[in-house]
């Protein structure tokens, strides 16, 4: 089995069995010894401090259960896209129990060596689980599939054209930025805009800007496998225009998120982007910031 199989199959583990299970026996046998989380926008932790989140988590959802969907991999990282089911029966997040049946998803990136996962970095549809259990007033949002039937195209190539994507959105680009994009385009970015085709990403990347005029990308990972290219990022600008409902408030916000995005005969046709937007709003003054 090639080390990139070799570690997806670790992954599927820790996020299927130690988290979707709550098996937190396995740790020693997936984390190494000075292995770090870092989850959303919080600061990093360790394994002990893993388990004390997982432990709230499935306190507050005790029929947790967590299926990997898509997976990205090479010799020592892999980006995993998963889908969590589970029944609000408790307290979480001073949230009282609603009873209410959830779904959500998310994306993280795991360094290996040696067997084991050395850094994990995890986003997960914080808006779509808050507005689920009543927090967030919005629609509840749809998680559209990938679409992985697509031709290779050129694979050395994938991640040049991402990155050439975000030179033009860090340059204000939005009259050219919709180029390394197929008109069957989908964006599939829960708490953010929604985008479809060429217009769609012309008219997101609009919306960003003129939220935040001065809004940059700073690509912190990023691998490909095959036509797939999985990116870690942060996004950093100022609150200066409407954004959606949400006024102008001024103020210097920091997101960070994770994106696998696909591609098809050189052309991004697909996104799925998980990023802290929950931290965003309370960044702008929209909801209260987590105590």
């Amino acid at each position: 089995m090639e080390l990139a199989e070799e570690n997806k199959a670790l992954a599927r583990r820790e996020i299927e069995e130690f988290e979707g299970r709550g098996d937190t026996a396995l740790g020693p046998l997936l984390f190494s010894a000075d292995y770090r989380l870092t989850f959303g926008g919080a600061p990093a932790m360790d394994h002990a401090g893993h388990v004390q989140l997982l432990k709230g988590l499935r306190e507050g959802f005790p029929d947790l259960r967590i299926k990997v969907a898509e997976q990205v991999a090479t010799d020592d990282r892999v980006a995993n896209h998963w889908i969590a089911h589970g029944t609000h029966r408790a307290a979480f997040q001073r949230i009282p129990a609603t009873g209410k049946a959830v779904t959500f998803t998310g994306n993280n990136i795991m360094h290996l060596a040696g067997g084991r996962i050395r850094a994990l970095w995890g986003q997960l549809d914080g808006f779509g689980l808050m507005t689920q259990l009543g927090v967030i007033p919005q629609p509840v949002p749809d998680y559209p599939k990938g679409n992985r039937s697509h031709a290779r195209g050129e694979e050395s190539a994938a991640s040049d054209v991402v990155r050439r994507f975000i030179a033009k959105f860090n340059a204000g680009d939005k009259t050219t930025v919709d180029v390394e994009y197929d008109e069957s385009y989908v964006l599939d970015f829960p708490g953010g805009p929604s985008a479809a085709g060429k217009a769609g990403i012309r008219q997101a990347t609009t919306a960003f800007l003129t939220a935040f005029p001065d809004l940059r990308f700073s690509i912190e990972d990023m691998f490909e496998e095959g036509n797939s290219v999985a990116w870690r990022w942060t996004m950093t600008g100022t609150h200066r225009g409407a954004l959606g409902p949400f006024p102008a408030s001024g103020r210097p916000v920091r997101l960070t998120g994770i994106s696998m995005t696909q591609l098809s005969n050189g052309k991004i046709v697909f996104d799925r982007v998980r990023a802290d937007m929950v931290g965003l709003l309370a960044q702008i003054g929209v909801i209260p910031a987590a105590s």
